[in-house]
């Protein structure tokens, strides 16, 4: 058996590698000529475009594994049953769960290479591939954001900005609600800007109106300043950044400890940016997912074995980037929870290939 073991994952490994290796140079050669008019027009050096190239081999790469790996199983698979080797291997007290298990070995070391693959190669070179191309084309990524509200993680004040300039790290028509340790109003304060002042740490409000809860009398007092400060206002300005691409970018135990904040500071903006996090981490699963897509369909056609058999996992894959891509929308809006957004899709696909194969048999 560990003969068959090592000739099976071989094979599919071997075919595997080959699908990737043309699928990566046809999509680096879709991604070049696309940009090749910009290129020409910024009068880019052929070093820099040949260096930019090879930065976008990594995501080419992660983009094409998954169905490479579904193409390999399934077209080892389908040879084997075309060339009645199944029936050899099943006449002698081989189970067709054993004779699969190395296609599944070989999807789950894959989903951790790729995982890790992801981390230590494709986002440094993402980084890298974006900030060249920011200077080259003068085109710089914006933190700005419109219309936040936040809260301390203690609950005794609620901020909303209009707008806020991450390069002038400025707030725009500021409302700042004070409560006390009852949870009852206490202040609401109004400035044109607030300003954050990195030594002492804290915010600096412009133009402020002050409006004061008496909680006797009940009675509500005005008052107006130049300058003013609020000592418990202290969030940092990154919880106002917009950062929907950062948190597939920045290293997991910074992007997780960013989570766990923002889900109190900014409840709103937290299932995006958990389905962002969620979707980076569970991605790595996409190679065990499509060998068992390639493992669990059936193969007993009685022509065109190949061609049905691929046809019939690549309509099986289809179904489930598309019902990945609705729940993924789902948990962005908050309707399902972040993990739900990559689990039902590998619920989903998992129910249909058994059902055909139940359908076949």
């Amino acid at each position: 058996m560990k003969l068959y073991d090592r000739y099976a994952a071989k094979s599919v490994v071997s075919i595997a590698l080959l699908a990737v290796l043309l699928c990566t140079l046809m999509l680096v050669s879709v991604d070049l000529f696309s940009h090749l008019d910009s290129y020409l027009t910024n009068k880019v050096d052929a070093f820099t475009i040949a260096r930019l190239t090879v930065l976008g081999v990594p995501e080419a790469v992660l983009f094409v594994l998954g169905p490479s790996l579904l193409f390999a199983a399934t077209f080892y698979l389908s040879q084997m049953q075309a060339n009645n080797e199944f029936i050899c291997l099943l006449g002698s007290g081989l189970s067709y769960r054993r004779l699969v298990t190395p296609l599944l070995v070989v999807g789950l070391l894959l989903s951790f290479a790729q995982f890790g693959f992801s981390e230590q190669v494709y986002i440094p070179a993402y980084r890298l591939k974006n900030s060249a191309e920011d200077q080259m084309f003068g085109m710089h990524g914006t933190y700005d954001s419109n219309n936040i509200t936040l809260t301390d993680e203690q609950g005794k004040y609620v901020v909303h900005a209009k707008q806020y300039n991450d390069k002038l790290k400025r707030l725009a028509q500021v409302m700042l609600v004070l409560t006390d340790d009852t949870g009852a109003l206490q202040q609401r304060i109004d400035a044109s800007w607030a300003f954050w002042e990195e030594d002492s740490g804290r915010w600096r409000l412009e133009n402020v109106r002050i409006e004061q809860v008496n909680g006797t009398s009940m009675q509500v007092n005005s008052i107006g300043e130049e300058t003013y400060y609020v000592p418990r206002f202290t969030l940092a300005p990154s919880y106002f950044r917009n950062l929907s691409n950062d948190i597939k970018t920045m290293d997991i135990k910074t992007a997780s400890q960013y989570l766990k904040r923002i889900a109190i500071v900014d409840p709103h903006r937290y299932p995006a940016l958990a389905t962002d996090f969620s979707k980076r981490i569970l991605d790595c699963l996409n190679p065990l997912v499509m060998l068992f897509i390639a493992c669990t369909i059936s193969y007993k056609y009685k022509k065109n074995i190949l061609l049905l058999s691929i046809i019939t996992s690549l309509g099986i894959a289809v179904i489930y980037y598309v019902v990945q891509m609705l729940t993924l929308i789902m948990a962005k809006q908050g309707v399902i929870g972040p993990i739900w957004g990559m689990a039902i899709p590998m619920i989903v696909i998992v129910c249909i290939a058994l059902a055909e194969r139940i359908a076949i048999r």
